[in-house]
């Protein structure tokens, strides 16, 4: 999974002139239409993907269907370890980034943890999102105006912030714990847009819909009934896509920052635990899982 495949887009010096577009969780679902409609309207696409083979066959797909060239770049958002590297190999590929979508989720039916010892919904769906938006904050202040795009889900309403609890280290439920890895990316996405409020930079975090994707009709648990009984109001991933294509290329929304859209528009979030305070705290202990797992990384390499 530590592999970085060097594919090098077909022409660097045309690159350069398209708006570069990093985006996780690209190769299957929502990600794989945004990727697509994107690469449509003129972005140089560099997919983020764990599987090698899946991102090449799409890297394939987009410049077929599309004429552009697109990039990719191996790591698993399971490790902190490989998230540095994306970032790392981002930079040395690519001077500027317009847009990141941090569209990469999974569900999990028991609980799990990562190589980094957090539990895997909370380090994939939210942890590993926060270190890379803040591996690549320069390269978006390089941007005439740079986007992050975060994906949350209307599944955000029901989580719940427990600073003892955030991994859910006392009581796991496939539900309960995915519902507030999508309550973190919304208060990750608020709080960041406060301290972004001098820059160019935007940050705005997206509800695509309730989308008829493999990974909803194979989730685990109570969220299997959940997503079956919401079958008759679900939309396709090309649906489901608008919103985050809007936010990355409208001109409408340039300036926009710290809003919950869906169906390309802004809704009020609504959460109890959405406050001001529980922000700032949620940032500050995201930042001091990073900084440690910094610290681990130079005494393993030393």
């Amino acid at each position: 999974m530590n592999q970085e495949n060097f594919s090098a887009p077909q022409s660097r010096e045309d690159v350069v002139k398209r708006p570069v577009c990093l985006i996780t969780g690209a190769t299957e679902g929502v990600g794989k239409a945004t990727t697509l409609e994107l690469a449509k309207k003129g972005f140089t696409i560099v997919i983020a993907a764990r599987s090698a083979n899946k991102a090449e066959a799409l890297k394939g797909e987009v410049e077929t269907s599309t004429g552009n060239s697109a990039d990719f770049i191996v790591a698993d958002l399971a490790s902190l370890r490989q998230v540095r590297q994306l970032a790392q190999t981002f930079r040395r590929r690519y001077t500027t980034l317009d847009v990141l979508i941090n569209n990469a989720g999974i569900f999990l039916p028991t609980r799990i943890e990562t190589e980094d010892g957090y539990e895997m919904m909370y380090q994939v769906n939210y942890l590993s999102h926060f270190l890379l938006a803040r591996l690549l904050l320069e390269e978006l202040k390089k941007s005439e105006q740079g986007r992050i795009i975060n994906l949350s889900s209307s599944m955000y309403s029901v989580g719940k912030f427990d600073a003892g609890n955030l991994q859910s280290e006392k009581h796991f439920s496939v539900l309960g714990t995915y519902a507030a890895t999508k309550l973190f990316m919304l208060m990750f996405t608020e709080e960041l847009a406060t301290r972004l409020r001098s820059t160019t930079v935007t940050a705005n975090a997206v509800h695509p819909g309730i989308v008829r994707t493999r990974m909803m009709l194979q989730a685990p648990g109570a969220l299997r009934v959940v997503s079956y009984l919401s079958l008759p109001f679900s939309i396709s991933p090309e649906n489901a896509a608008r919103t985050s294509v809007y936010l990355a290329s409208s001109p409408d929304v340039k300036g926009v920052s710290g809003q919950y859209f869906t169906s390309s528009k802004r809704k009020e979030a609504r959460n109890k635990f959405d406050t001001a305070e529980n922000r700032a705290l949620l940032w500050e202990l995201s930042l001091k899982s990073t900084q440690e797992d910094a610290v681990t990384n130079l005494r393993r390499a030393g």
